[in-house]
């Protein structure tokens, strides 16, 4: 069964998808940014490269349109952890925001602890944005996560510390969680991607 994906690929890879049986209170994803001119790479510093030479990416007004799908899977009180990046950050809140979400704040600051180059200064840092849908969902879990982590990043380009994922859901135990754009399962949270293992079957 293929993938419902918002954007060209050559092929998915063969998944036996979940069901999709409810909403969720909670969305995470790192979205796969078309940075186009915004990315600025020296191959000689073994950078992983461009996003599109490893995933399908998606432009703006592609996650933007995205929004209303998402829309379709959220209860009436959500919340969205997303990340981002500097150069990308404008684009991010207009995202956030069209998939009916408020920003917030930022949740996370990932030290990558390896720079890359830039216009202005060397690039170090990931930032997760959070936003919600009315109010934070019901009953909350901890509340005192830390919002800086120093982690060295995966060889594979973009991969997020499976650190934050837990985190979240130490703040929200309780509620029905979804990653998408996911490359890894895990037991306390549905997942949907191109890359995701088991996928649910989302409506879309």
């Amino acid at each position: 069964m293929q993938l419902s994906l918002p954007f060209k690929i050559n092929q998915p890879k063969p998944t036996q998808p979940k069901p999709f049986t409810h909403k969720y209170h909670v969305i995470y994803c790192d979205p796969p940014w078309d940075y186009n001119e915004r990315t600025f790479l020296n191959k000689q510093v073994n950078d992983t490269g461009a996003a599109s030479d490893h995933y399908p990416t998606m432009t703006p007004q592609e996650l933007i349109d995205f929004g209303q799908k998402v829309k379709s899977i959220c209860t009436k009180s959500s919340i969205c952890y997303m990340w981002t990046t500097g150069p990308q950050l404008d684009i991010s809140l207009d995202v956030l925001k069209a998939w009916g979400f408020t920003y917030k704040t930022i949740a996370f600051v990932w030290d990558k602890q390896r720079t890359n180059p830039g216009y202005y200064t060397m690039s170090q840092t990931e930032l997760c944005i959070v936003g919600t849908k009315k109010s934070i969902p019901k009953p909350r879990g901890i509340r005192n996560a830390r919002q800086f982590h120093s982690i060295p990043r995966s060889k594979k380009h973009s991969e997020k510390p499976t650190i934050f994922r837990d985190i979240i859901h130490q703040m929200h135990p309780e509620q029905n969680k979804i990653e998408l754009f996911a490359r890894n399962d895990d037991q306390h949270w549905d997942v949907w991607g191109y890359d995701a293992p088991t996928p649910v079957a989302l409506p879309f």
